[in-house]
């Protein structure tokens, strides 16, 4: 059974970890359908139809259509190509246990399918989308103010580390996470606040690098 080219996206899109630039997610869809691009007269056709289909399941996009799947959304809000899948496939080696979750007593194992249940990717990705807007398109480190891109360019760009200012484990069940329980860190900042237990806060850290 011929895959479609919407599942192509969604399949090299989910290997990529949920979302890519265009250029890398053309370079996955022809590493993992070689054929994808055969009945198209050229590559610039091809590219086309696979920038139409994510912009038909988008409702950032203007091309999209009531009743159709909403199934991508716009990671910079730039229009530089950067998508991501509203629900990506998450595999439990594609879990960050951070020192926070290592504290449950149920294991590792056991850690990361209560992660793969209770974390939402949707979270980290609207966290970051306020930081933006409230900060002139800026995302950087609520503490030290480090920002990711203006060391790394184009390759730190939008990355950041999110805190969870109340530990999943305790939550009750049924309990979301909500904006404003989280913390936009650089690594440094979010491994210091979790050097002791309870957690220091992100004012305490001010303090101490002060």
């Amino acid at each position: 059974m011929k895959i479609t080219m919407l599942e192509q996206i969604i399949n090299a899109m989910n290997a990529l970890g949920g979302h890519c630039y265009y250029k890398d997610l053309y370079q996955q869809i022809l590493t993992m359908y070689p054929y994808s691009s055969n009945s198209y007269a050229s590559r610039d056709g091809w590219q086309c139809a696979v920038r139409t289909q994510i912009m038909r399941n988008s409702s950032d996009s203007q091309a999209y259509k009531d009743g159709k799947a909403d199934i991508f959304y716009l990671v910079d809000f730039k229009g530089n190509g950067h998508w991501g899948l509203r629900n990506p496939i998450i595999t439990e080696d594609s879990v960050d246990i951070t020192n926070d979750d290592e504290g449950f007593v149920e294991g590792k194992e056991i850690l990361k399918k209560h992660v793969l249940r209770e974390r939402n990717h949707s979270l980290k990705v609207s966290a970051v989308k306020q930081f933006k807007n409230m900060h002139k398109g800026r995302v950087y480190c609520e503490i030290c103010g480090f920002d990711f891109s203006e060391k790394y360019g184009d390759l730190g760009r939008d990355f950041i580390e999110i805190h969870h200012t109340k530990p999943v484990s305790e939550m009750k069940n049924g309990e979301r996470t909500r904006i404003e329980d989280t913390v936009l860190l650089c690594s440094n900042c979010h491994s210091m606040i979790h050097r002791k237990r309870p957690w220091l806060s992100k004012e305490r850290i001010k303090e101490l690098i002060k």
